[in-house]
Order: structure tokens, then sequence, then C-alpha cells
């Protein structure tokens, strides 16, 4: 099954409700974001769910030294790098890593070979901000890797487009905040339950083809 990846868990009911929809992780923010989640908040959330899920940190351009202690202090399994990180900050890691790149145009993978992270996050480009925009873009233009590299894949994703993402991009996981959350914020069960069920969905087409 295409792995499902829920972003921007602020509250324990939101990482049951993920969980009970059969998430493969969740996203805990950490850089200055509407969804941002303190350290304690965070620490405490983990210690209750445990390994039932697994609990990954979204980090922008944060310093090395911060990124390790909070990754200890939270129990985090794994850390998500949405800023310009170099490939060698990934090396410092005691984590795997996965290295989000924006798009805004056909994708070379040349520009990805000095990266060695656990996999590559794609999400839409925005001169304001690194992610989060609730906005898709031309899954096209993944053409070029597509197969060679395990791909997660974001960006405006819902249930209503998620099932065409899986069948042209093949991605290892999706990764989806927006478009599982209430008008007002915060994320809803009924949604997330709806988006994992239209990726088991695309799924069993994908196996059938």
């Amino acid at each position: 099954m295409t792995r499902v990846k829920i972003c921007g868990i602020r509250t324990l009911d939101e990482a049951r409700a993920a969980i009970g929809a059969g998430a493969w992780a969740i996203g805990e923010v950490f850089a200055a974001s509407s969804r941002k989640i303190d350290i304690d908040k965070a620490a405490a959330l983990n210690r209750e769910i445990g390994r039932s899920v697994v609990k990954i940190g979204v980090f922008v351009d944060e310093a090395i030294g911060e990124l390790q202690y909070l990754a200890r202090a939270c129990e985090l399994d794994m850390v998500q790098l949405h800023g310009e990180e170099p490939p060698e900050y990934l090396g410092e890691l005691f984590l795997p890593a996965i290295k989000s790149f924006r798009v805004k145009g056909p994708v070379d993978p040349e520009e990805f070979k000095r990266w060695r992270p656990w996999a590559y996050l794609f999400d839409t480009y925005s001169s304001s901000m690194p992610g989060g925009t609730g906005s898709a873009f031309q899954w096209d233009w993944l053409d070029a890797v597509i197969g060679r590299e395990k791909i997660i894949l974001a960006g405006g994703l819902n249930e209503n487009n998620v099932g065409m993402a899986i069948k042209k991009v093949r991605p290892l996981a999706v990764d989806v905040s927006s478009g599982v959350e209430y008008p007002q914020g915060g994320k809803d069960p009924v949604l997330i339950e709806r988006f994992i069920t239209k990726v088991k969905e695309a799924d069993r087409d994908v196996s059938r083809s």
C-alpha cells in the first residue's frame, strides 16, 4: 500500500484519528507555522502514542544541535527537512531523514545526487513559505525521477485528487495536511478516513493495471 503521512498533527485526538484510519506516519511541525507544536506537547503526545505510528519531525534550517535535542526529547523516529539544508547536514543526523524539494518545473535527477536521504519529498514551490501551501503542482514534472528514487508526494493532495496522483507517480508515500483539515484549521477525522480510503482504492486499481 502507498503509505500515508498526516502532517501538522498537534493533539492526541488528531494523532489517534490518523492512527485509527491506518496512517503510516504523523508529521509534527517544529518550524514557524500555524501548525507548529511546542516541544512539551510533542514529547507528551509521543510518549502516549508510543510505537503505534512513525513520528516525523518537520524542520526548516534548524541548527543541528537543536534538532538533535528536539528529536531525542520528543522521541522522533525520523526528521523531515524543508529548508536549504546542505547534503552534509544529513550526514550529521542520527535518524533517517526525508529531504524536501519545492517543485516549480521539470525535475532534473542530477540536482539531487549530492543528497542521500531516506526518501525525497516533492512539494509545491512557493516564494513565501517552505511548505504547506495547499496547492498541487504538475505531477508530470517528476517523470524523470519516477521509479528511480523513493518519492514522497506532497502539495495540495486531498480525497479528490490523491487517487490520480498515485496512479501517475506511484510514490512510496503521500503527505497530506490541509487536505484533511476543517475550514478553520485542525484535523478532521472524517476527512482523514476518506483520504486513506481513496489511497487504498487507488492502490487496488494500480495493482490490477
